[in-house]
């Protein structure tokens, strides 16, 4: 479902190492954001992810993290 007036943002991060930020950061984003991220690496390696800043309005918003599409059982942090 797409939300009229959501802004897309998002983007893959590939490689050794990166970093995710939402859209104004670090002012705030603009209502009905909706960022999904791809993080891609090699076959055996581990995904770390640490939030050094994190601003989530309660009862609005998720950060959801899956182990390959996202699908009920991948769900592995919400």
């Amino acid at each position: 479902m797409r939300v009229l007036g959501a802004e897309s943002c998002g983007g893959v991060v590939q490689g050794l190492n990166g970093s995710i930020e939402s859209p104004g950061f670090p002012h705030g984003y603009p209502n009905y954001a909706n960022c999904t991220w791809l993080i891609i690496t090699g076959e055996r390696n581990r995904i770390q992810l640490s939030f050094v800043t994190l601003a989530l309005e309660e009862d609005f918003d998720i950060v959801s993290v899956y182990d390959g599409q996202p699908s009920p059982g991948n769900l592995k942090l919400k």
